[in-house]
C-alpha cells in the first residue's frame, strides 16, 4: 500500500540521515585531531583549518552533546511519523471499504449549503472520513491502538515488539517533546527508571528503526488479510433485491451514464451509478462488462436509461437482469417507467393463464411485480379484466 511504502521511506531516509552525521562527526573529530596534531605539516600542503567556536569535539567514550541531541531529533521523528502512516492507513483503508466505518452512533451534521455544492459523493466521503480522523489524531497512540481493534478487528497491541514496548517509545517522546526529556513519577514508576533525564542512545534508535519497520510490514499484512474479507465482522447473508450486468461496447459519442457521480431518478429517489456499481469486468478488450446491484425499482430505472443510450445509437449494450422475489411481502412501488415498459412486453388480449409469469421471465422480474403492475393497467382501462384466459363481460 502507497502509505507503507512513504512510512518505509520515511524511516530509511531517517536512519540514513543520523548514519551520515554521526560519519561526518567522526571524520570531522578525525581531522581536527590530526590538525591539533600534524598543524605544520598541513600548513605546508596548504591545509589550514579554523575550527568554529561553537563545535566541541567529542571526548572518548563520551557522547557529545551533538550525538545526543541528533539522535532524539530522529527518534522525535520517527514516533511521528509513525503514527501518520497509522492514520493514513485507515484514509486508504477508507477509500477502498466502507464497511468498517459504517457507524450507527455517529451522527454527522452538515449546514445544507455544505451538501448542496458538494459535487459528488467524493467530497461528502472526505468530510466523513476527516472528521473521523481528526477525533483520533488528538488521541495519541492508545486511541489509535483502540480504534484498529475496534473498527478495523486488528489487534496491534499485540504485533511484535508489542503493546508496552510500543507504548514506551511514545511516552519517550512525549517526555522529550514536552519536558525536554525529564521524566515524571508516572514514566518512573511505570517503567522502574530511577533517572530524572532521559535520552536517546544509538542503540535504542537502532532498536527503534528495527522495531517500527516490522510493526508497519505485520500491520500491512494484516490489513491484506481483512481486505480480503472485505473488514466485514460476519457473513452478509443480504441479497440484494435486484441485480444486472451489462457489457458495453462505446461508440465514437459520448454518454455520462457509467461515470460514478452519474445522477438518475428511481421512483421519487435521486441515486448516483456509485450507488448501484459493484464493479467492472474486461471479458474481451475495449467492451467492459460492469456488475450493478441494488432495489428493483433502481435496477429497472438504470437498464430504461441504458436502453435510451442504445437507441440514440451511443452503446451498443448486452443487459442481463435478475430481480428476486425474495421481498415479495414488501410493498412495491411501481413508477409509471416499469409500468410501461411492462405493458409493452404484454401482447394483445387476451392472454394464456399465467401470462404474468411469462413477462415476467421476459424482463427479469419477480412475478409480484409484473401482477401488481397488470393490476394497474387495468385499472386505468389500458387492458380489461379476464379471468381463467377469458375478458370478462365478453
Amino acid at each position: 500500500m502507497r502509505t507503507h511504502q512513504q512510512f518505509i521511506s520515511e524511516l530509511n531516509t531517517l536512519i540514513n540521515f543520523y548514519r551520515s552525521s554521526l560519519y561526518a562527526y567522526d571524520q570531522t573529530d578525525y581531522f581536527l585531531y590530526q590538525w591539533r596534531k600534524k598543524k605544520d605539516d598541513l600548513i605546508e600542503i596548504d591545509i589550514e583549518v579554523n575550527p568554529p567556536t561553537f563545535y566541541k569535539s567529542k571526548v572518548k567514550g563520551v557522547v557529545s552533546e551533538n550525538q545526543k541531541n541528533l539522535a532524539e531529533i530522529v527518534f522525535v521523528r520517527f514516533v511521528s511519523a509513525l503514527e501518520v502512516f497509522l492514520i493514513d492507513q485507515i484514509r486508504e483503508i477508507f477509500i477502498s471499504h466502507k464497511e468498517p466505518f459504517k457507524k450507527e452512533n455517529i451522527i454527522l451534521e452538515f449546514k445544507q449549503s455544505d451538501l448542496l455544492s458538494i459535487k459528488s459523493t467524493a467530497d461528502i466521503y472526505n468530510l466523513v472520513i476527516s472528521k473521523e480522523l481528526r477525533r483520533l489524531s488528538s488521541g495519541g497512540f492508545n486511541e489509535i491502538v483502540k480504534y484498529y481493534n475496534k473498527t478495523l478487528k486488528i489487534d496491534i497491541a499485540n504485533i511484535y515488539p508489542g503493546f508496552k514496548v510500543m507504548e514506551e517509545y511514545h511516552q519517550r517522546r512525549h517526555l522529550l517533546v514536552h519536558r525536554l526529556g525529564k521524566t515524571d513519577q508516572f514514566y518512573r514508576d511505570k517503567y522502574n527508571y530511577q533517572g530524572h533525564n532521559i535520552t536517546v542512545e544509538n542503540f535504542y534508535l537502532e532498536n527503534c528503526f528495527e522495531d517500527f519497520k516490522k510493526f508497519s510490514e505485520e500491520i500491512l499484512e494484516q490489513v491484506k488479510n481483512r481486505s480480503k474479507e472485505n473488514f466485514s465482522t460476519q457473513k452478509n447473508n443480504k441479497k440484494p433485491e435486484a441485480k444486472c450486468q451489462i457489457e458495453v461496447e462505446f461508440s465514437k459519442k459520448t454518454t455520462p451514464i457509467f461515470e460514478s457521480n452519474y445522477e438518475f431518478w428511481a421512483g421519487d429517489a435521486l441515486y448516483m451509478f456509485n450507488n448501484i456499481f459493484d464493479r467492472k469486468v474486461f471479458h474481451s478488450p475495449e467492451k467492459p462488462t460492469f456488475y450493478l446491484s441494488g432495489t428493483a425499482m433502481q435496477i429497472l430505472a438504470y437498464i430504461a436509461i441504458v436502453e435510451t443510450e442504445i437507441k440514440r445509437s451511443k452503446i451498443k449494450a448486452i443487459i442481463v437482469s435478475k430481480i428476486s422475489n425474495q421481498n415479495s411481502n414488501k410493498p412495491i412501488l411501481l413508477d409509471k417507467h416499469l409500468i410501461e415498459k411492462i405493458k409493452l412486453k404484454l401482447p394483445e388480449q387476451p392472454w394464456q393463464k399465467n401470462q404474468h409469469k411469462r413477462t415476467a421471465k421476459e424482463l427479469g422480474l419477480s412475478n409480484v411485480i409484473v401482477s401488481k403492475a397488470i393490476t394497474e393497467l387495468i385499472k386505468n382501462g389500458t387492458f380489461k379484466s379476464q379471468r381463467g384466459g377469458k375478458i370478462l363481460g365478453e
